[in-house]
């Protein structure tokens, strides 16, 4: 025992006087181009990139369900900007509510905000063109 008090002795002053690393970095900003998703259907079948999605029907065979995209957003499914909107793009999820973006779903997206972890934003601005105009559609603060 009186061999290990000298070593932990060491560890403990080297722990105590050598400053921690902190890390004082800020989250990156970003601005994404692309097309508002529903997050929950798209990782199921990476066809379903519009409001409409195909699923297996009773009898097994694909259907499509008018509006789902809408329809998951309204009851909370976390929405996702598929950059470039093609099905093979970059999906961030925006940490954001996603009922408020419930009727823009399937819609042509900027979205503006900070990463904070691979993968998701936190939206400051979220734009849909509407008319060849982009226009604010972004939501309240979440609290």
């Amino acid at each position: 025992m009186k061999k290990f008090i000298p070593l932990l002795l060491a560890i403990g002053i080297t722990a105590f006087s050598s400053p921690a690393s902190i890390d004082e970095s800020t989250p990156d900003e970003i601005t994404v181009t692309g097309k508002l998703i529903d997050t929950k259907c798209y990782g199921m079948n990476h066809v379903n990139v519009d409001n409409d999605h195909m699923a297996p029907g009773k009898d097994g065979k694909m259907t499509t369900l008018p509006k789902c995209a809408t329809a998951c957003a309204a009851m909370g499914i976390p929405v996702g900007i598929l950059e470039g909107g093609k099905a093979d793009g970059k999906v961030y999820v925006l940490v954001t509510p996603a009922g408020a973006l419930a009727n823009h779903q399937a819609k042509e997206a900027r979205v503006t905000g900070t990463t904070v972890f691979a993968g998701s934003i936190i939206p400051t601005k979220v734009e849909v063109k509407d008319g060849g105009k982009w226009v604010d559609v972004t939501p309240a603060a979440m609290m």
